[in-house]
C-alpha cells in the first residue's frame, strides 16, 4: 500500500496562537487538495517553542487547547490524518500553575485518535524542557485508517530521537510495538553542520528499525531574552532502507510530499547503510551566511522594525555585518554611520566608504570629535584632571551609542551590534558601546577566525570586494582605534581558539594545555596563520598557558558585560548568553594541585610543569 504523507513545514510564530493556527489550517487543506494521506507538522505547533514565562500562564495554556479542538481538529476528515504539536494541559500545580506536557494530537476523521507526550525533555544549553514540562510516561503507538487499511504509527517529538544522548531509544521501542512508519514533530535550532547531524541520525533510525521516518521541522526564530534561536526546517523523508527520499528547503517555509510503501516487504537493505555513510560537503560560510540572512530579515520583519542601522567602523566585524543585512532587508532600507575621531586612521575611514560604495549604501557621517573634545574638558573641569585614555576610550566608545541611538529615533531603525565572539567572551568592549548594544547580535556567535572566512566567502559570493582585503590578508591588523588601543592587543589566531574552546566546549585551562602538548587542538578553532604556519610554530608553551590564563579570567570577569549587551544569535551548539549560563559571581581558578595538607591553587607560570597536564 502506497502511503503519501505531506511535511509541513511551517514558520511559528512564538505565542502567536491564531496566526500559527491559520497557517496550520492552510497546510490542511492543502494537503486535502493534493490528496495525502498523513501531514505533520512541527513540535509545539500551535504556542511555538520559546515561550518562556507564557508556559507558566493558564489561560495560555487553555487557549492553545481551545485552537486544537474548534479550529484545528474539525477541519481534518475522514481521508487525512493530522500529526499536531501542541501543549497538553493534565492538571494545576499546589501554587496554580498549569501541569503541561509536550504532546502532538493524532487527528482524523474530525476527532483526536489520541495524544502522544514528549518522553526525552531536552534540558541542555539553552533548553528548559524539564522547567516547564513534565515527561510522557510510556511508549505509545496510535492505529489509524488509510485508504482503508488499519496502519500503526509512532510519534516521537524531537529530544525522542536524539538516541546517542539518552539511554532509550525512543524509535526502536515503537518500531517494537508495532509502528509501520515513524513520524516525527521537531522543533529544531539551528548550528552550523547540524542538518547533515540529523539527515544522519533519521537515516541510522530508518535503516536499523527497517522503518520508514518522517522528521519535520519548524522554520523561522525564537528567543530566551539573551540569545536568539533559528530554527532552519530542512525537513526529511527516509525509505525504510535509509535513504532521504525528500528533503524540504533550509530557512524557508516549505511544504512537500513523501510516497512510501508500507506493508510487507522483502528486506533490500545492505549490510551497511550508504546514506547514513556518506558526507555531504558543506560550506560552513555559505551555511552561517544565508542562516544569518533569514534571521536578521525574520527578528525584524516580527518586531516590526523596517530598517537596519550598522555602524561602520572601517573594521572587519561592521564590513562582513552590513553585507548580512543589506542582503537580508534591500539596501533601501539599511542606515549605515560612521562616528569618526582623531583616533580613526585614513584607511579605516577609507575601508567604511568602500564597503558601503560597493552594496550601494548611503553611508552618513557623523562625526563624534567635537563631542569628544566637550567630554574630555567637562573631564578635566569637573575633576581637575585630565582624562586617561582609558577614560577617553570610553567616552568614545559610548558616545558613539548616544550618536546612534538618537539617529534610530530620526530613522525608526534598529541598531545592529557588530562585536564578535572572541572579542565579546574578552570583554574587549565598554558597557553600552555601539558595537555591544541594539536590537541584536548578529555575529556574537561567531569567533574572529570565523569572521575571517566569512569576510572571504562573502567577497567570493559577490564576485566583488565588498569586505577589503587588507582587513583579512594580514595587511592591515584588527584595531579599535582608540585612546588606548591604536591595536588590538591580542594574537588572534590565538584567543579566538581558546575562546571557542571556553565557551562552546567547556574546556579549562588544563584541558586547552594538554591539549596544546599533545598537539590536539581542535584545527577548526586553530587554523594556520596568514604564513601557513601552525599554532604550535608560532607560540611557545609558556605563551600559550599565559594566553589561556588571561583568557579564562577575562572570560569571568567579562559575563557582567556580556549579561548587558544584545542578545547573541546562537550558531554554534552553545554560546555565550543564557545558551552558556554563565554566572556573574564566579573564582573558579580553572587548575589546582594538591598536597596532603590544603589545596593549592596552581602559579600559572609553572603550569606547565606540572604532572597535571603532562
Amino acid at each position: 500500500m502506497k502511503v503519501k504523507v505531506s511535511l509541513a513545514q511551517i514558520n511559528i510564530v512564538t505565542a502567536d496562537l491564531q496566526g500559527n493556527t491559520e497557517r496550520i489550517v492552510e497546510s490542511i487543506n492543502r494537503a486535502v487538495e493534493e490528496g495525502s494521506d498523513v501531514i505533520v507538522f512541527p513540535e509545539t505547533a500551535i504556542t511555538g517553542y520559546c515561550c518562556g514565562a507564557l508556559f507558566n500562564q493558564k489561560h495560555f495554556i487553555e487557549f492553545n487547547i481551545k485552537f486544537l479542538e474548534k479550529n484545528i481538529v474539525p477541519l481534518v476528515p475522514k481521508n487525512l490524518v493530522a500529526v499536531v504539536g501542541f501543549v497538553d494541559k493534565y492538571g494545576t500545580t499546589r501554587d496554580g500553575y498549569p501541569e503541561i506536557r509536550n504532546s502532538v494530537a493524532i487527528i482524523q476523521n474530525k476527532k483526536i485518535v489520541g495524544t502522544y507526550d514528549k518522553m526525552l525533555l531536552a534540558n541542555s544549553s539553552h533548553h528548559e524542557d524539564r522547567k516547564y514540562f513534565n515527561p510522557g510516561t510510556h511508549i505509545k503507538i496510535f492505529e489509524v485508517d488509510i485508504k482503508g487499511e488499519k496502519v500503526k504509527i509512532g510519534t516521537p517529538i524531537c529530544e525522542d530521537v536524539w538516541k546517542d544522548d539518552h539511554m532509550e531509544d525512543i524509535v526502536k521501542s515503537m518500531k517494537t510495538a508495532g509502528a509501520q512508519i515513524i513520524l516525527c514533530s521537531n522543533q529544531s535550532y539551528f548550528y552550523y553542520g547540524k542538518q547533515e547531524v540529523r539527515r544522519k541520525l533519521f537515516s541510522e533510525h530508518a535503516y536499523d528499525n527497517e522503518i520508514p521516518v518522517v522528521a519535520v521541522n519548524a522554520s523561522g526564530v525564537g528567543d530566551i531574552v539573551k540569545n536568539i534561536m533559528i530554527y532552519d526546517g530542512g525537513s526529511m523523508a527516509f525509505d525504510q532502507y535509509g535513504n532521504m527520499i525528500v528533503q524540504a528547503k533550509s530557512f524557508s517555509e516549505d511544504f512537500v510530499n513523501a510516497e512510501f510503501e508500507l506493508g510487507f516487504y522483502k528486506s533490500k537493505k545492505s549490510p551497511t547503510n550508504p546514506d547514513r555513510m556518506r558526507d555531504i560537503w558543506v560550506n560552513k560560510s555559505e551555511e552561517i551566511f544565508n542562516a544569518l540572512v533569514f534571521e536578521q530579515r525574520e527578528l525584524f520583519k516580527l518586531l516590526g522594525i523596517k530598517k537596519a542601522q550598522v555602524h561602520m567602523s572601517g573594521g572587519l566585524d561592521s564590513s562582513v555585518v552590513l553585507p548580512i543585512v543589506v542582503e537580508a532587508m534591500g539596501k533601501e532600507n539599511v542606515v549605515a554611520i560612521s562616528n569618526p575621531t582623531h583616533d580613526n586612521g585614513d584607511v579605516t575611514k577609507t575601508n567604511a566608504q568602500l564597503s558601503c560604495d560597493a552594496l550601494g549604501v548611503k553611508l552618513y557621517w557623523n562625526s563624534f570629535e567635537n563631542t569628544y573634545n566637550e567630554l574630555q574638558n567637562g573631564f578635566k573641569e569637573a575633576f581637575n584632571t585630565d582624562p586617561s585614555n582609558g577614560v577617553k576610550s570610553c567616552m568614545q566608545a559610548v558616545g558613539r551609542t548616544v550618536q546612534g541611538l538618537s539617529a534610530s529615533h530620526l530613522f525608526g531603525s534598529g541598531i545592529v551590534a557588530t562585536g564578535n565572539h572572541t572579542e565579546i567572551v574578552l570583554g574587549w568592549a565598554n558597557f553600552h558601546d555601539i558595537g555591544s548594544i541594539g536590537v541584536h547580535s548578529i555575529i556574537g556567535d561567531l569567533t574572529k577566525m570565523e569572521i575571517f572566512q566569512i569576510a572571504r566567502y562573502i567577497n567570493q559570493r559577490f564576485n566583488k570586494n565588498i569586505v577589503p582585503v587588507n582587513l583579512y590578508d594580514g595587511s592591515t591588523k584588527p584595531a579599535a582605534e582608540l585612546a588606548d588601543a591604536n591595536e588590538d592587543p591580542f594574537d588572534y589566531w590565538l584567543v579566538s581558539g581558546i575562546c571557542a574552546e571556553i565557551i562552546r566546549d567547556r574546556k579549562d585551562l588544563s584541558d586547552l594545555i594538554s591539549e596544546y602538548q599533545k598537539k590536539l587542538l581542535n584545527p577548526d578553532y586553530f587554523p594556520p596563520y596568514p604564513n601557513g604556519t601552525s599554532i604550535y610554530q608560532n607560540v611557545s608553551e609558556e605563551q600559550f598557558i599565559e594566553a589561556v590564563d588571561m583568557c579564562f579570567k577575562k572570560s569571568r570577569i567579562s559575563v557582567f558585560k556580556s549579561a548587558q549587551a544584545a542578545p547573541v544569535v546562537i550558531i554554534s551548539p552553545r554560546s555565550r548568553g543564557f545558551s552558556n549560563r554563565e554566572t556573574i559571581i564566579n573564582k573558579y581558578a580553572g587548575a589546582y594541585e594538591f598536597d596532603d595538607i590544603k589545596l593549592i591553587s596552581l602559579n600559572i607560570k609553572k603550569l606547565h610543569s606540572h604532572s597535571l597536564v603532562q
